[in-house]
């Protein structure tokens, strides 16, 4: 299993790109994908939030969890490599799970979160499910899956991988990539790409606030068009 691929990028910035991030709006980092022509960047509409906390950003730490052999006894050395996505997790890191497709169990609940928050997890992305959702409503955590189940993944799952690519709702995640989640859904930013990005997406916000302004003026849109095109 590998440990921290990528997380050297960008090290000192971590926060102030959680931050500018956390500005702007999952759409916006879509459409500005689009400008440069990045591949796909949206997660499917399968994932949304199961929290009332609806925004998160961070830094991708990628777990892959796929099924329990059949009739043999649970390992519990699987349950400290599953908890070493919370434990050894830091400040900037946004927890992502493949749970190769199984929905029977869940893969994130209430002591991942009060493990992970207070090292500076970020939130929790599932392809898969997630349960003790009231819980973690108190905290002011946000988790983004499929669906919740109240099954426990001990004895159904087994970790594969810690801090390898996987596939989450579509799209491959590497490690220290930026998620950025919100109402609207989960888009995947490249390591390579976040600033790139960011300077696009701040300039479609720029440009979404002028049309709003310019709107309630009560200016013809296709004379704003025509000035400053819709993003």
């Amino acid at each position: 299993m590998g440990e921290r691929i990528g997380a050297d990028y960008l090290t000192n910035k971590r926060t102030s790109i959680i931050q500018r991030t956390l500005k702007l709006y999952v759409a916006a980092l879509s459409d500005a994908a689009d400008e440069i022509g990045l591949n796909q960047v949206c997660m499917d509409r399968g994932i949304f939030p199961l929290t009332e906390n609806k925004r998160m950003a961070g830094f991708a730490r990628t777990g892959k969890l796929v099924r329990s052999p059949v009739n043999q006894p649970y390992d519990e050395a699987q349950l400290d490599t599953f908890m070493s996505l919370a434990t050894k997790a830091i400040d900037g890191d946004l927890i992502t799970i493949d749970m190769s497709g199984s929905t029977d169990c869940s893969a994130w609940g209430q002591v991942l979160t009060r493990i992970g928050k207070p090292l500076g997890v970020r939130g929790a992305l599932v392809d898969g499910t997630s349960r003790d959702i009231d819980d973690i409503n108190k905290m002011d955590f946000a988790v983004f899956a499929r669906g919740r189940h109240p099954g426990t993944m001990r004895g159904r799952m087994n970790m594969e991988s810690v801090q390898e690519p996987i596939t989450c709702g579509g799209i491959t995640v590497h490690p220290g990539d930026l998620i950025f989640g919100d109402g609207d859904g989960v888009v995947v930013i490249p390591i390579d790409h976040i600033d790139e990005i960011l300077v696009h997406a701040e300039h479609v916000v720029s440009t979404d606030n002028w049309w709003a302004e310019r709107l309630d003026e009560g200016r013809d849109p296709h004379e704003l068009h025509k000035e400053r095109p819709i993003p």
